[in-house]
């Protein structure tokens, strides 16, 4: 991999720069993120509601199973991350091959242990702080399945609050995100059939749950778009932990100059 091919440039950066980033590159990004996120969140979906298609779950039961499908949902955009920032080229078996391969990793991870850290409120700050770049570990380093805790403790410890920052800004982002572009597409609809249904904004028994876990078609294509803008943001920052505690953009340069000069001693 050579430095010039990357999408971005390789440094720390702040929160606050992060987030910039991941606006700059979900613009430029825009099909193919959208495309990645259909491939997971379609059938995530259609999962959801054939666990319980009249949609009358509680609500810690909805946010439970929402939680659960989240990283299956994200995965395709966050393999679609590692490739395009750091490969000279896109591809798609490359890609169905990875995920292929961290399906044992997700299932032992993302759906017993989580599970269970959920099932339980004491433990469920685990499923927050602790496994926050799990998924990133799981699909781009790609650790044998006995080393991935032990890789998380390491990509983690030490860090908890700016985690716990990190996880604040999501869900702000997710919150007021989601709200805002919902009542937007409602806007655009409300064109499209003469008159706005606002009955679920004053009705404030109802009011979260309409808009943070409706089921019409607005609702779902806002949280939707923003879970995939907030992983965008999740591999940023997961790039500048990498450098900040592992020194990874000088990796990266050795990197690039190994692989330069096995080139040339190649081509002479």
């Amino acid at each position: 991999m050579r430095l010039e091919d990357t999408q971005l440039e390789i440094r720390p950066r702040s929160i606050l720069e992060c987030l910039d980033l991941a606006f700059l590159f979900c613009s430029r990004h825009w099909l193919g993120l959208l495309l990645a996120g259909a491939a997971g969140m379609i059938p995530a979906e259609f999962f959801s509601w054939w666990i319980d298609p009249s949609d009358e779950l509680n609500l810690y039961l909805s946010l439970l199973i929402a939680t659960l499908l989240q990283p299956w949902a994200t995965m395709f955009v966050t393999l679609y991350l590692g490739q395009v920032i750091f490969s000279p080229t896109l591809s798609l078996r490359r890609i169905l091959r990875d995920a292929g391969r961290a399906l044992p990793a997700y299932l032992a991870f993302q759906l017993l242990l989580k599970g269970l850290c959920l099932a339980s409120v004491i433990l469920s700050p685990i499923v927050f702080l602790g496994m926050y770049y799990l998924d990133e570990i799981i699909l781009l380093e790609k650790p044998r399945l006995s080393r991935i805790w032990k890789r998380r403790t390491a990509m983690n410890s030490g860090i908890i609050g700016r985690i716990f920052s990190l996880c604040l800004i999501d869900t702000l982002i997710a919150m007021g995100g989601a709200l805002i572009l919902a009542l937007s597409f409602r806007a655009v609809t409300a064109l499209w059939e003469d008159h706005l249904e606002t009955s679920w904004l004053t009705d404030d028994d109802e009011f979260i749950w309409n808009w943070l876990l409706t089921d019409d078609w607005q609702g779902i294509l806002a949280s939707n778009l923003i879970l995939i803008f907030l992983t965008v943001f999740r591999f940023m920052t997961y790039l500048d932990n990498r450098i900040r505690r592992e020194g990874w953009d000088v990796e990266l340069k050795l990197r690039a100059q190994a692989e330069l000069y096995r080139e040339r001693e190649a081509t002479t």
